[in-house]
């Protein structure tokens, strides 16, 4: 329980992260009065950053550690949010739009895998299915969230201040990892 209370929030702060992409992106290509294709191909190349960096993002976890993709990957999507929020009324918004768009693709790429492996490290070993169904319920209503936390904050201001809610989310995700990532997941002893 303390893991999924600590941990289980932090996940669920990427998780939310992630999917505010998905929301945020085409909403900020409409307000700053772009057409829909050069919105999709923009979304499309973030998208396509995000699947360039799979392979790399499981490296990095391999290698260096769980905490070594997670937290550049909060880093890169908080602050990026936090940027594209002041960028709305610039007359250069739809490069700023592009250039935070690719810079939310390398985050959520250097992201990819993070929550399942790490839910799989902190589980217990004798009897690991009913944590990593509660691990998911986490994750999975985090990114449930996203959506409707942007669109609420949204409603009732503006699209910048719910893009920058994201981002300071974002930030404070990264926090939560820096301080419950566990620093070293030991290595069982069976031969799979």
């Amino acid at each position: 329980r303390a893991v999924l209370s600590r941990l289980g929030i932090a996940a669920a702060s990427l998780a939310a992260v992630r999917s505010a992409r998905q929301v945020v992106l085409p909403l900020w290509g409409v307000s700053i009065g772009l057409d829909a294709q050069t919105i999709a191909l923009v979304v499309g190349i973030s998208g396509a950053i995000d699947f360039a960096l799979f392979y790399a993002s499981g490296q990095v976890m391999d290698r260096f550690g769980r905490l070594w993709a997670a937290l550049p990957a909060m880093l890169l999507m908080g602050l990026g949010f936090l940027a594209l929020a002041f960028t709305h009324d610039l007359d250069s918004s739809a490069m700023w739009f592009a250039m935070f768009a690719a810079v939310l693709g390398v985050g959520n790429g250097l992201s990819s895998g993070i929550l399942l492996t790490l839910g799989a490290d902190v589980a217990p070993r004798t009897d690991p299915a009913p944590f990593l169904g509660s691990w998911r319920m986490f994750t999975d209503a985090g990114g449930a969230a996203a959506p409707l936390l942007v669109s609420g904050i949204a409603a009732l201001s503006t699209l910048s201040v719910a893009t920058g809610a994201v981002g300071v989310l974002g930030l404070l995700g990264a926090v939560a990892f820096v301080r419950w990532v566990p620093r070293f997941v030991p290595r069982s002893g069976r031969a799979d």
